[in-house]
């Protein structure tokens, strides 16, 4: 029979031993130090000065004096000396001074209620697997910071590769982020997690953004997408080769466009060319309001059983005096227009309206004609009727 116990190396009281009791009392000790252990600490690598007895310690390393050469042990202060216990794997302390538990894995103490410094698989209330090495189930999980920030670090081996976060409906992926196959971070979303869409993608070196929630090009009038800076913003380049081409007839969807001078169906004002802006009121009712190129004249138009009304000239100060005209008693030019010659003087209003003076005499000519037999009034100085 062996004279010590396999595990705590307790002594055995052997055959014909004399005095029993002090191998019996040995063993005893030893329970008692090892039994429901706990340490006042385990940082010191010198003896403390004055231990009572019955004080346990994991030595640390570097140790001096009387725990030279016993790092890892346990010392127990018997009264007289110092007891060390040589760990085994799977022992466990509670640390007073740092009131966090430890384990003996074999290598060292371990921090953490005896979890390894790493291990293959751990599941929280669920099951690991060779794919899922960690995973968590629970109803929320928290990280938080150890008195300033906190980051959470996904790493990939190489550009190709996939650092993500995945969100699932049933297991089925719905929505994708981060670097997915590149170095670009996009946001992607599923329908079904089979069929993929990138809806955001920020290139690295520019921090551009692209894909499918971003305006394509100037005239992409696709519903929900982000109208990108530069771009018309659902607008057309006015290209004879771009669509909707260079006809304003043809610009139906909203946006911005610009024309040039060949511009079809523009305002007859503006020969010159300028912008168009497309207003929706409906799906077969857009709105359209012309800027002449020099930003002095606009007009408007609509959209109605399916033809467009004449455009409409909207004054402005540069355009309220001017010539006056009219097309079938419509206003076709600027709102006041006066002049003078040898006749006299004479001032048109686009009603229709006109007035003739001659600096006080009669007026033998008319300066401008009228549609009509205008009133005389104080022997013909001063003539009102209509011009047309």
């Amino acid at each position: 029979m062996t004279e010590s116990s396999a595990n705590l190396s307790m002594p055995y009281l052997q055959p014909s031993q004399a005095q029993k009791h002090v191998t019996h009392n040995e063993a005893l000790g030893i329970l008692d130090a090892l039994v429901q252990l706990a340490v006042l600490d385990r940082d010191l690598a010198t003896p403390p000065a004055s231990p009572a007895e019955g004080d346990r310690y994991i030595v640390a390393a570097t140790a001096t004096g009387a725990w030279a050469g016993m790092e890892d042990r346990v010392a127990v202060w018997d009264g007289g000396g110092w007891l060390f216990l040589a760990p085994q794997p799977g022992w466990r302390s509670y640390v007073l001074d740092e009131s966090s538990m430890v384990s003996w894995l074999g290598s060292g103490w371990v921090i953490d209620a005896g979890l390894p410094g790493s291990v293959s698989l751990l599941g929280i209330n669920a099951t690991a697997d060779a794919s899922n090495r960690l995973v968590v189930s629970a109803a929320s999980t928290l990280l938080s910071h150890e008195g300033a920030g906190h980051q959470l670090k996904i790493n990939k081996a190489a550009a190709g590769d996939t650092g993500s976060l995945l969100y699932q409906t049933g297991w089925s992926g719905r929505a994708e982020m981060g670097l997915a196959g590149s170095d670009a971070f996009s946001v992607k979303v599923s329908a079904d997690g089979s069929a993929w869409t990138v809806a955001l993608s920020f290139d690295g070196a520019t921090g551009l953004a692209s894909g499918a929630a971003v305006q394509a090009s100037a005239s992409d009038a696709t519903a929900g997408r982000l109208m990108t800076v530069g771009a018309f913003g659902l607008g057309d380049s006015g290209s004879a080769v771009a669509a909707p081409s260079d006809d304003a007839d043809s610009c139906t969807t909203s946006g911005f466009y610009s024309f040039t001078a060949s511009g079809a169906n523009c305002p007859v004002g503006d020969p010159s060319g300028g912008s168009l802006m497309v207003l929706r009121g409906g799906a077969s009712s857009p709105r359209q309001v012309f800027l002449s190129e020099d930003g002095q004249q606009m007009w408007c138009r609509g959209y109605a059983a399916s033809s467009w009304s004449p455009w409409r000239a909207v004054f402005t100060q540069a355009s309220v005096v001017g010539t006056v005209s009219q097309s079938a008693g419509v206003p076709t030019g600027a709102v006041l227009e006066s002049g003078s010659n040898a006749n006299g003087e004479y001032t048109r209003w686009a009603d229709g309206t006109q007035i003739c003076t001659n600096g006080g005499a009669a007026i033998t000519t008319d300066p401008a004609s009228f549609a009509g037999t205008p009133v005389s009034i104080d022997g013909a100085k001063l003539k009102i009727g209509r011009w047309y």
